[in-house]
């Protein structure tokens, strides 16, 4: 869901920001960057430096997600899911982490599409292109690449596929699940950085807005 200037007036106005135009609302949509400071004043930098916050503690939220999806499908051994689906003749919980490993990499996917630097820069370009590397096995499972690098899945699809199939594409054996975890490793590296670097300039202004993102964001 895209954040609005109506879903924002309420929260500028308690926080005493002075908008320009829909700079900000931009920006929180990942369309702009370098007006952002204009649209609020010289004066507010401190609020910048929240809303900042707010971006890399999702993108952090983010890349964690993707880390835990990604090594469970990235597992091996006795008690991987794949030998438990083996033993059971169930696949039901394979299909089920395929389908949040899709989600999370959406998710991360559309959270970097928010960081305008050169190293956020990298980090989406790196995550689409390790996907791309396995387009044509994952269009066996049911999954498609859009223009934007997103992923769509087809379950009924999906639930067609064996699991040596699955484990090819997704275990420890393929090319996929181990790049996906290092690149969300780094990015939540990075954000973590990030975080630690502006903490100290959180304030209470900043709180309304930075709740604002995230509540909306929860209804994307």
């Amino acid at each position: 869901m895209r954040i609005t200037a109506n879903m924002l007036s309420e929260a500028t106005v308690q926080a005493g920001i002075q908008m320009g135009g829909n700079s900000l609302v931009n920006y929180l949509n990942g369309e702009e960057s370098d007006s952002l400071a204009k649209s609020l004043g010289g004066s507010s930098s401190s609020t910048l430096k929240v809303l900042s916050k707010g971006k890399y503690e999702q993108m952090d939220e983010a890349a964690q997600r993707l880390q835990e999806q990604s090594a469970k499908l990235n597992e091996s051994g006795s008690d991987s899911i794949y030998e438990r689906a083996r033993k059971s003749e169930d696949l039901t919980e394979v299909y089920g982490e395929v389908e949040k490993m899709v989600s999370a990499y959406n998710s991360m996917l559309g959270r970097l599409r928010t960081d305008m630097t050169t190293l956020g820069s990298f980090y989406r370009e790196s995550l689409k292109e390790a996907v791309n590397e396995n387009k044509e096995l994952l269009s066996t499972v049911g999954i498609s690449i859009d223009k934007n690098g997103r992923m769509n899945l087809d379950k009924e699809k999906l639930k067609t596929a064996d699991v040596d199939r699955l484990e090819g594409i997704f275990g420890a054996d393929g090319t996929l699940t181990p790049k996906v975890n290092m690149i969300a490793e780094k990015v939540a590296d990075n954000a973590q950085a990030n975080l630690k670097s502006i903490s100290n300039q959180y304030n209470s202004a900043g709180n309304s807005v930075d709740t604002l993102i995230r509540s909306y964001d929860a209804k994307r």
